[in-house]
């Protein structure tokens, strides 16, 4: 993370939610500000399609932002849908 001279780091958590349902991180990040913490949801969201797409139509990979009492501030999320066209 790179620091800016007289910015407040933010603490931050993760929640993913995949395949095998919803895991809270313990483990508290520091951001320079909200941005910086959406842009690495989505690098950890691109890391998670690695381990497979989601299978049902309702399903979801996703990333939310949790701010440092737990309470959810932003959602990354990566579904997958298919439409028919045309029979």
């Amino acid at each position: 993370m790179q620091r800016v001279r007289g910015a407040q780091p933010s603490s931050l958590k993760f929640r993913f939610r995949d395949q095998d349902g919803n895991v809270a991180s313990n483990v508290i990040y520091e951001f320079l500000d909200l941005l910086a913490a959406i842009a690495e949801a989505k690098r950890v969201l691109g890391e998670m399609v690695l381990n497979g797409l989601p299978g049902q139509p309702d399903e979801a990979l996703a990333v939310e932002v949790l701010n440092f009492h737990g309470l959810p501030l932003v959602r990354v999320r990566l579904t997958i849908r298919v439409d028919f066209l045309a029979a």
